[in-house]
């Protein structure tokens, strides 16, 4: 375990508000939170009772595969991607791309927070920002829900609700901080405001069904 502090995953199908609620934990002052970081950087992070990171389940990272050049190679080739420099998105990921599995973070000793939303509101969100069809969406929702589904008996996990963190974010982010152990503060719920990717002035709540 990183000897400085606590390691803290965040993971859930794209779309589903891990880069919302990643804001809002990036928002507290007991907190460094990464941003889809792939390699091992987290594991640097200092000062802070928790080094956090944020990835997409299955996507990115995996219960226990790692990525390898072999990997890295069928993906671009299953994309068709064989132009020099590599395409940022690829609709299909045979192999993740973290260097470290969710196993590697649990034995390190992480606590984990997933975040699931409704099918239909991901597999709607995903067509429309990635123009990936509606079976490979569908596919890597439950691929995801898997992997969520294998953390359920584990020791220092959080299961969020997106629907929660929208229509009862207040309480929903102190139950977070409760799970974490640290003092739930007001600036956490201008996390969509921090929010670098997608910034708002507040949460949308009709982004999910109540």
């Amino acid at each position: 375990m990183n000897n400085i502090s606590q390691l803290l995953l965040l993971v859930g199908c794209q779309r589903s508000g891990t880069t919302l609620l990643a804001a809002m934990l990036g928002g507290h002052s007991e907190i460094n939170m990464l941003a889809e970081s792939n390699k091992k950087d987290v594991l640097q992070l200092i000062g802070k009772k928790y080094s956090g990171n944020k990835l997409i389940l299955h996507r990115q990272i995996r219960m226990y595969q790692r990525p390898s050049k072999f990997g890295y190679l069928v993906n671009r080739i299953v994309n068709l991607d064989l132009t020099i420099k590599p395409k940022k998105f690829h609709k299909n990921r045979v192999y993740p791309i973290s260097e470290m599995s969710i196993q590697d973070y649990i034995e390190k000793g992480a606590k984990i927070i997933t975040i699931v939303r409704n099918e239909d509101e991901v597999i709607k969100s995903i067509t429309k920002r990635t123009k990936m069809k509606v079976s490979r969406a569908k596919h890597e929702y439950k691929r995801s829900l898997e992997i969520i589904e294998k953390l359920k008996n584990k020791d220092n996990i959080l299961h969020v609700q997106f629907s929660d963190l929208i229509h009862n974010t207040k309480q929903t982010l102190i139950e977070v901080c409760k799970f974490l152990e640290i003092d739930f503060e007001e600036r956490m719920l201008k996390g969509p405001e921090y929010n670098f990717i997608y910034p708002n002035k507040g949460i949308l709540k009709e982004k999910s069904k109540s």
